[in-house]
């Protein structure tokens, strides 16, 4: 009778402890999969020029622990990154100073940097990663406000297929560049010393091409230009740029686009009188 009862118990023993054995395994494995750290998601690079660029959809990194998207686009904005950090590079080599960058690393698939907050995601694992790259922007704004009486330009670059050979600007028809304009005047966004005069100058085809006329509304500004733009408080002068397909190809277009940026900086920020201020 002992002998069997013994015998139960060290079944009952063995089972529990196969038991505890697996939940352990199975919590650890949860935590580990959910467990990452944010800035491992993000591109982040200080300045030492009042620019930053942005680039929130060519990421191919999937965030451990976070389930896909179920709506909204998912297509990943391929050759932006390449293309920005080319353009950072040659505007270093040529004037020895960097524009801010930062770039989201995570897929689309998962994450939606140009979104709120609430639409960006699905998973709620998701938001440390998201809230990183935000955190950054914030950071750079504040700090280029903090040094540069003028202002800055934040330029949030994308890539589209609707215009393959052209580049259209998104500013939610000039609300985003709203201290811009009324300080500058239209052609500080239009004319040949702006970012989009510099490209066109340059032999790309830009969407529009003057003020007044109306922005293409698939590419009229996301919400890194409404939430950064000069039109909110703490916010600075910030315009998307989208760049088609076969522009993205070019081999001349971070030249092109460096070269654009740095004329708008020349012009409009270092010319711009110490003690004034957007």
């Amino acid at each position: 009778m002992l002998q069997l009862w013994f015998s139960d118990f060290k079944k009952a023993t063995f089972v529990m402890s196969v038991r505890v054995l697996l939940a352990t395994t199975a919590l650890f494995l949860s935590l580990s999969a959910n467990a990452y750290d944010p800035e491992d998601f993000v591109i982040a690079k200080p300045g030492s020029m009042p620019i930053i660029l942005t680039v929130p959809h060519d990421g191919a990194d999937f965030v451990p622990g976070v389930s896909n998207r179920s709506g909204g686009v998912t297509v990943r904005d391929e050759r932006t990154r390449e293309l920005t950090e080319r353009t950072a590079d040659i505007i270093e080599k040529k004037t020895g100073k960097r524009p801010y960058l930062v770039i989201a690393k995570f897929s689309r698939k998962q994450i939606d940097a140009n979104r709120s907050e609430e639409e960006a995601v699905e998973a709620p694992e998701a938001l440390p990663a998201y809230r990183a790259y935000h955190a950054h922007i914030t950071t750079y704004i504040a700090a280029i406000k903090a040094s540069s009486p003028a202002g800055g330009l934040l330029i949030d670059v994308h890539g589209q297929g609707g215009l393959p050979n052209a580049i259209a600007l998104g500013t939610r028809n000039g609300l985003s560049v709203k201290s811009l304009l009324a300080q500058q005047g239209a052609a500080a966004v239009y004319g040949a010393q702006s970012v989009l005069g510099g490209l066109q100058s340059g032999g790309f085809e830009v969407f529009p091409t003057a003020q007044g006329i109306k922005e293409d509304s698939r590419y009229n500004g996301g919400n890194t230009v409404v939430a950064y733009g000069s039109h909110v408080a703490n916010g600075i002068d910030a315009m998307q740029l989208e760049f088609g397909r076969g522009v993205r190809n070019s081999s001349k277009t971070a030249e092109v686009f460096a070269d654009a940026i740095l004329a708008f900086n020349t012009t409009y920020l270092e010319a711009v009188r110490p003690g004034s201020s957007r």
